[in-house]
This record gives C-alpha cells, structure tokens and sequence, in this order.
C-alpha cells in the first residue's frame, strides 16, 4: 500500500528551505512493516520557489464604505443633512455615473463629485438668523456670543460670517456640528448640555441666540442672564407650542 505523508505547513517549509535544499519528513503507512519511517527528499529549485512566495501573508482586499461617509470625509465644509439631500437628488456622481442611494457601496479609489449648488451656511438655519441680523440691526462684529440650540451649526455659521470674534455653542444632543463649524478655532462646542443647568461660561457674552425645543424660554432665561454682559442683546425665536401650557 502506498504511503501517505504528513505534510507540513507552507511556512514551515519555507524556513526550512532557506537552510538547506533537502527536506525530510514522516511517511505514514497502513503496512505493519512500513507504519513509521523518515524519508528525506532532494527539492529542487521551482519548488523552494513556489514555497516561499506562497509563505507570505496574502493582502485582504479594501473594503468598500457607504456613499454619505465617504463625502463627509471629503466634503467636510457640509453637513450630513445636505450631503444625504444631494444625493438623493441625483447631484452626486461616482466615477461618473449618478448614484442616489446613500448606503451604496463605494471604493476609496472612486472619484467623487457633487453636482450642487454649494449653500451659503452648513444648514438652512443660517438663513433665519440673516435675516433677524438684516432687520433688526443687529450688530455682531467682534462680538462674542452664545447660540444655544447649536444643532448643526447654522445659527454658529452665520454669527461667524457676520463677523462675531467667537462663538459658544450649546446643545443637549451630541453629534450634529458640521465639521466645519467643531473645527473652526472660533467655536467652542459644548454637546451634552441643558441650557437650563449652565452654570458658567470661560467668559461673558455680548450676544446670545436661542433656538430651543422642548422647554419654555422662561426656564432657561436665569442660566442666561448669568452669562450675559450688562449690555448683552438676546436674539431668540419663540415657539408657541413649547410656551403655552397644555390647558391654553
């Protein structure tokens, strides 16, 4: 009966060849006069080759990743808001074809466009708080300022462009900021924290915005008053429906 050989790992033949261009190993037989014995092989060269190119660890392919992380990772002046708008609009092309599903896989390699009209501010917030500076005649150059409801950034992003010094930004949630506005020198983002319970600011604001949901204005205004200058302006929008009690 033939023998049957135990065959030894790629790698540990490799190493053993390096060393020496014969190799012994086990041969096992089902024959009582064969059962154990050592051969020992002259190996030729084609072979130690193919040997140590094979030991080598093989590279795992790149992964692809979705569509909407690839462009926050490029396009990191705009906001996930507007990236997933845009692409859902057929304004995003992939190497040249249009892609409009977000979760589509894509390769790092792939050339990313936008074909979009870029906004003035990372989210259409910015424009209500332009317009309240254009009528009001608000004056932020070289002020400091509070933006309570932080969000996205919008509110932030227009007090920038209008000139404001620096901005403190606040909100409950985590997570939201456009990257352009968390990496902006001038901001200072403060998540995971109710207005109500603001105890201090590193300095006093010459102007606060107040963007607020969920809570009446009236709870937090003792926590904003405290970090408020004596001759501080407040700009806020008031919603009804988080004012009024549920009798009115």
């Amino acid at each position: 009966m033939a023998p049957q050989l135990l065959k030894l790992p790629i790698g540990s033949i490799s190493r053993i060849l390096h060393t020496t261009p014969s190799l012994s190993f086990l041969s096992l037989s089902k024959s009582p006069k064969l059962s154990v014995r050592w051969v020992k092989a002259q190996i030729h060269s084609p072979f130690r080759s193919y040997a140590v190119a094979s030991s080598g660890k093989l590279q795992p392919p790149k992964k692809k990743r979705r569509l909407d992380e690839i462009c926050l990772e490029r396009f990191q002046q705009h906001s996930r808001t507007f990236i997933q708008s845009w692409i859902l609009q057929g304004k995003v092309s992939v190497d040249g074809k249009v892609v409009n599903k977000a979760g589509t896989p894509v390769s790092e390699k792939a050339v990313v466009q936008i074909m979009a009209e870029i906004p003035k501010y990372v989210c259409r917030t910015g424009y209500k708080l332009e317009a309240a500076i254009e009528q009001l005649g608000i004056n932020v150059a070289g002020k400091v300022a509070l933006d309570s409801g932080l969000s996205t950034g919008g509110f932030t992003d227009c007090l920038l462009q209008y000139g404001a010094s620096f901005v403190y930004g606040v909100d409950v949630g985590y997570g939201q900021v456009a990257d352009k506005i968390r990496r902006d020198e001038r901001v200072c983002v403060i998540e995971r924290t109710n207005l109500r319970y603001l105890s201090e600011l590193p300095q006093k604001v010459d102007l606060v915005i107040l963007d607020l949901s969920f809570i009446s204005i009236l709870l937090v205004m003792p926590a904003v008053i405290n970090v408020m200058k004596e001759d501080a302006s407040l700009v806020t929008l008031v919603k009804p429906q988080f004012e009024a009690r549920r009798s009115q």
